[in-house]
């Protein structure tokens, strides 16, 4: 006997009731803005590729008499010693006389290839070497100097044609 009070299951068989989906109106000022952000966006993306050039020089090329010799120092801490010169060891054992010197433009072009001269001991463990590279063509914004792999160095012009430049490696 069923009682009044006493639940019904319900029908395993039947489906679980889901409310329909709830559609909303899209604000046309949201696609108005939206559209308005993508197209600034573009055009700043524009104006910046314009203004770089693309990597291109924006000089005239060089003349083979405008080129120059870069000039300078490469100081080499916890570099070590032997017989009157110094050169690098253990992870600094590629910094020695002769280590190639590379002169690239701001489009990562080679400009000239160079070497590290004999180093010399400079107290506290450390040596510094002259460094040169000739035929440095003139008229770039910059200069980027790299030592053996060692990662390159932006150097202004006015140093690289003057002989000021002073690059480092350690601690």
């Amino acid at each position: 006997m069923t009682s009044a009070f006493e639940p019904v299951p319900p029908d395993p068989w039947t489906p679980p009731q889901v409310p329909p989906p709830v559609r909303t109106r899209t604000n046309p000022w949201h696609l108005l803005l939206a559209a308005a952000a993508g197209a600034a966006l573009v055009g700043a993306l524009w104006a910046g590729l314009d203004l770089a050039d693309s990597g291109a020089p924006i000089s005239t090329p060089a003349t083979s008499g405008e080129a120059f010799d870069l000039r300078g120092t490469f100081t080499l801490y916890s570099g070590g010693y032997g017989y009157g010169t110094c050169g690098g060891s253990g992870g600094y054992s590629d910094i020695t006389t002769g280590t190639t010197v590379t002169v690239y433009n701001a489009a990562g072009t080679v400009l000239s290839q160079g070497a590290l001269g004999t180093g010399r001991p400079n107290g506290a463990g450390s040596c510094v070497f002259s460094l040169a590279a000739p035929n440095v063509p003139a008229g770039e914004k910059f200069y980027l100097v790299e030592v053996s792999h060692r990662g390159r160095i932006m150097v202004q012009p006015e140093d690289a044609r003057n002989g000021n430049v002073a690059l480092s490696l350690g601690n």
